[in-house]
């Protein structure tokens, strides 16, 4: 678990010729590989860095990759791992920095904090479209892939964003973000070619604190409608076409009545750019796990085929070539995300597996369940059990509740590439993954039911969990026991702080990874730019367990990472010290990984080493009934003098 994924993030060139994928390698950082469609059994080239770690990739064009990796920087309180950029060969044999003529202030307003592929032109083979996010606001320029040379091609301002542009290289979209009289607003543009003046839509502003959805999706090539997805009336978010002339929304042309449209593409796979027509080809629904509609005859086919060739998992695919050739991945609760080729529709060929080696038969299966929250609320959430699990012959079980981060986020019926379900689940645990209130993508009412909730109704969701498994038989009330980490790690830490009042009795121990405890310091410092303050920031609010630290009273673990800015490490620094003065006799500990950052990604192996076995370790010896009856033969612990402190 603690070793680097397998493979992962596999992606297919833009002709169908190329597959390339990150790959771990033990005692060194990942590298990227790349493989030859036509002759898969060829070894694939491979490339790497001694000194950063590479996170990420796109394909610029058919010969190019845009290469994303991490480097620690020590700068003392902002110590972090800072991310670089470079257009690379497929085989390595070259790299631009795309940074590397760069003079901003690296503390300044227009120091540059990311880059991304805005836009392939399919016609120019050597140009692209990148964008460049600083923080004083986003920049497109015309990327030479070949040279490396930047023309700056358009810029904003921090409360303006460029949403769409068409395989011609028109940025017909952008939106901008202002206020008036105290009420945010966001405003989006419209114009049908570059040299064209913008032109404000009324019909689609959106008021950011009434907090409905209304996210453009698609240009029609005749420029008279926009396709957008909203939940402006309704619960759940649905396909809708905007007429520009009419400045009108008109009624849904894609809806699922218990889940959240989440996406939808155009075109076909014998047009894969749009180029020519624009017909509604997929449309996706945030389900338990994404699912989709499909309107092109050789997705239904491919869809088909896959379904019965890799039963029991969720499927996407790439479409290449009008489906010569298409890459696939295949996932589950209990199936790590694994990756093929189908050639010809007739050959299926694996590429590589986050996680080789495993029988899903020895991984913890999965269910999707729905549970009544105190006051009658239907919360979502996945449940796992031990493999082999029968509840009238193996009765009740201990229980971890790990509450997801964000908190605007969700968990679905994927593989878990954290793995700590299923470390938990193979030793004999229950695990439940509420979607609380403020839980995104599963209806707007369960969204905004977060709203200033914080250790409060979002906290009684997760408690009303456990008790419900109870109810069911399957959890045992005096095993249970808090994981998170990063918001998780506030769940954690609310779960202890409310042990001897509103939780009282209900939790055996707590283990918060990364939290962001403080919910004042949250508020006030959310985001890198004050819109996103404005946008999430006014959430936040509610129960403060850093005002109730001398009410723990069940044993508590923090660990976290000095190099965290995203969750600041002062937020674990700040209640250590303030427990021991408050509660000098809680059952407490506090760790501090050196140079972890935040992410999965940022993090080595050796991190990941580390708070694994330091979750293993409270779980088996500082957890009550539940350490009396763990047993994990060769725990070992690997921590240094200087990571306990």
């Amino acid at each position: 678990m603690s070793k680097d994924w397998t493979l992962w993030s596999a992606r297919i060139s833009p002709d169908g010729k190329h597959i390339a994928a990150l790959a771990g390698i033990p005692g060194q950082n990942p590298v990227i590989r790349v493989w030859s469609t036509d002759d898969m059994s060829k070894p694939p080239s491979q490339f790497g860095s001694k000194t950063m770690r590479f996170t990420g990739f796109q394909f610029m064009n058919n010969s190019k990759l845009l290469v994303f990796a991490n480097q620690p920087v020590s700068a003392g309180s902002n110590s972090r791992w800072l991310s670089r950029a470079a257009v690379a060969n497929l085989d390595g044999s070259s790299f631009l920095d795309l940074a590397a003529d760069d003079s901003a202030d690296p503390r300044g307003e227009d120091r540059i904090i990311g880059f991304s592929l805005f836009r392939r032109l399919p016609k120019e083979e050597n140009v692209v479209l990148m964008e460049i996010q600083r923080f004083s606001g986003t920049e497109i320029v015309r990327l030479n892939v070949n040279t490396g040379r930047q023309d700056r091609f358009a810029r904003t301002g921090e409360n303006e964003t460029f949403a769409w542009a068409d395989s011609e290289g028109n940025i017909k979209l952008k939106t901008q973000t202002r206020a008036a009289n105290g009420v945010w607003t966001r405003y989006v543009y419209f114009r049908e070619t570059n040299d064209a003046d913008w032109k404000e839509l009324p019909g689609l502003r959106l008021p950011i604190n009434d907090r409905f959805t209304l996210a453009p999706v698609h240009v029609s090539k005749d420029n008279k409608s926009i396709f957008v997805r909203t939940n402006r009336d309704t619960n759940f978010a649905y396909l809708a076409k905007y007429d520009i002339a009419t400045d009108t929304i008109g009624p849904p042309i894609a809806q699922n009545t218990e889940y959240d449209i989440s996406s939808a593409s155009f075109g076909s796979s014998a047009d894969e750019d749009a180029l020519t027509q624009d017909p509604l080809r997929t449309f996706c629904w945030a389900g338990p796990s994404t699912e989709c509609q499909y309107f092109d005859p050789t997705d239904k086919r491919l869809t088909s085929l896959l379904e019965r060739a890799l039963p029991g998992t969720n499927i996407s695919f790439g479409v290449r070539n009008g489906g010569a050739n298409v890459l696939v991945q295949a996932t589950a609760p209990n199936v790590p995300d694994t990756y093929y080729l189908l050639k010809n529709e007739r050959q299926l060929i694996k590429v590589g597996s986050a996680l080789e080696g495993w029988d899903r038969k020895t991984l913890g299966p999965a269910e999707w369940v729905t549970y009544p929250a105190r006051d009658g609320f239907q919360i979502p959430g996945v449940l796992y059990l031990p493999p082999g699990y029968k509840k009238e012959r193996d009765g009740r079980l201990p229980l971890v509740v790990m509450p997801h981060g964000g908190p605007w986020s969700r968990d679905d019926m994927d593989f878990d590439v954290s793995f700590w379900p299923q470390m938990f689940a193979t030793r004999g645990f229950a695990v439940l993954l509420p979607n609380y209130r403020g839980s995104t993508n599963l209806g707007k009412a369960l969204w905004k039911g977060g709203d200033r909730e914080w250790g409060a109704i979002m906290q009684d969701d997760k408690d009303d969990g456990a008790k419900w498994l109870v109810d069911q038989g399957i959890a045992d009330p005096n095993r249970m026991m808090m994981y998170g980490y990063s918001y998780g790690g506030f769940a954690a830490a609310a779960a202890a702080a409310r042990s001897s009042g509103r939780s009282a009795g209900l939790w055996q121990c707590a283990i918060s990874g990364a939290p962001a405890i403080d919910l004042q310091r949250i508020a006030t410092d959310w985001g890198e730019n004050r819109i996103q303050r404005v946008n999430q920031g006014v959430t936040v609010g509610g129960w403060d367990p850093m005002a109730h630290l001398d009410e723990v009273k069940i044993p508590w673990l923090i660990f976290h990472g000095d190099y965290d800015r995203q969750a600041d490490t002062i937020h674990s620094r700040t209640a250590a010290a303030r427990i021991r003065q408050v509660n000098p006799n809680a059952n407490f500990r506090y760790v501090e990984i050196p140079r972890m950052s935040h992410t999965l990604g940022e993090m080595t192996p050796e991190h990941r080493t580390q708070f694994l076995n330091l979750i293993l370790d409270w779980t088996a010896n500082n957890c009550g009934n539940i350490s009396d009856k763990f047993d994990e033969p060769g725990l070992k612990t690997t921590l240094t003098k200087r990571a306990s402190k």
